[in-house]
């Protein structure tokens, strides 16, 4: 397969955890010690898929590049530059974003230059809360002071963007605490705070304990919290560019605006998922088997450890609306129609005419209030 992208996005995951919070469903692994956490031999058939990958799909340069996981500061400096190195020989588009991910306590001046000189020009750090009653709680490896002092350490060592996570309803969480924590970090200027609800999922040990009842959780309360969030966000500036993610104008993440904008990108690593011209592979979980089969001399595409799936004009103009929508910049039927070769059809039309917005560009986008409701939405849609 080899298909001409020009400039496209690329994933890169590093699945290797110090430990595991409760909440987590991502993949990843947990390994023994910080030191030496991501063998050489991983990034080594990292860079290997990487460089097949922009090969198979005819890549001129990289639009953006966002590395996660896991915990992606484990890499050590060496490292961090052999990936870097690997994509800048591909070329960089003029935009370029480069996205890292960091656990609070990894965060030191070192690796903030190792970031720095390696090209990285944004920085997603995992706050999650600023309580250290519920840190402890949800088993986070930084604790509160960690998170709190973390931000000092950016000033005069890092030059880029800085993102911050939270999760809002965590068990334990207070409303005092929870907009405290907020406060600090507006108060700090962050740029970009990505604010989620908690999902509860069933086979991780929080959710086995909400669902078996030893942990108690109050999910209405979890929601209050959230809305109050977004309210203190919006009278200190910030947008609401998508469901979970505030801004302040100029600062959204051109990354994940690939994912929600129908295009496609590249994934690389044990466990990532890439989507191009409507076929999604995932690669292999067994990160063995991902080393064992990306070292090798000779790579057979047929043979590459990974589920395929090609998805369906019914499946894509799902995705398209489901993706859209969770955007501030919404959905346009003259986009739809470049894309899908077809009009939007006039039930779905009339019914975005309802219940939308229309920018004067002519995009179709819910309100505040109606993104609250954007599921239920999207069932009524389709």
């Amino acid at each position: 397969m080899n298909n001409t992208l020009q400039e496209i996005s690329l994933y890169i995951h590093i699945p290797f955890c110090v430990s595991k919070c409760t909440y987590c469903d991502f993949f990843s692994i947990p390994t023994s010690c910080a030191k030496n956490a991501v063998s050489q031999d991983y990034v080594d058939s990292l860079c290997n898929e990487i460089k097949f990958r922009i090969k198979q799909y005819d890549v001129s340069k990289i639009k953006t590049l966002y590395i996660g996981g896991g915990t992606p500061s484990l890499l050590n400096k060496n490292q961090i530059k052999q990936i870097s190195d690997i994509v800048r020989q591909v070329g960089l588009s003029s935009l370029y974003e480069f996205t890292f991910e960091v656990n609070p306590d990894d965060i030191s001046k070192e690796l903030l230059i190792n970031l720095q000189q390696a090209g990285v020009n944004r920085i997603s750090c995992g706050i999650q809360s600023f309580s250290q009653d519920v840190l402890k709680s949800v088993q986070r490896r930084a604790d509160s002071q960690q998170n709190y002092t973390c931000f000092e350490n950016f000033k005069g060592s890092f030059k880029g963007k800085i993102s911050a996570d939270l999760i809002c309803g965590l068990p334990g969480e207070t409303e005092k605490s929870f907009i405290e924590g907020l406060k600090f970090l507006i108060s700090k200027n962050i740029p970009h705070i990505s604010m989620y609800s908690l999902c509860v999922e069933d086979e991780t040990p929080l959710g086995k304990a909400i669902n078996s009842g030893s942990q108690k959780y109050d999910y209405d309360f979890s929601d209050e919290l959230w809305i109050k969030g977004r309210d203190l966000l919006f009278s200190n500036g910030y947008v609401q560019y998508e469901v979970s993610n505030f801004c302040k104008p100029g600062n959204e993440c051109l990354h994940n605006m690939a994912y929600w904008t129908h295009q496609d990108y590249i994934g690389c690593g044990s466990g990532a998922t890439g989507t191009v011209q409507n076929i999604r592979y995932t690669n292999s979980k067994d990160i063995q088997s991902y080393i064992d089969f990306w070292n090798q001399n000779e790579i057979i595409p047929d043979k590459i450890p990974q589920t395929v799936e090609k998805i369906s004009q019914q499946t894509a103009q799902f995705e398209y609306f489901m993706m859209g929508l969770r955007t501030l910049r919404g959905v346009s039927s003259q986009e739809y129609e470049m894309i899908f070769g077809e009009k939007i059809a006039p039930e779905i039309l009339e019914k975005l005419e309802a219940n939308c917005k229309k920018s004067p560009q002519g995009f179709y986008h819910l309100d505040k209030e109606k993104l609250l409701f954007l599921n239920s939405f999207l069932e009524e849609l389709m």
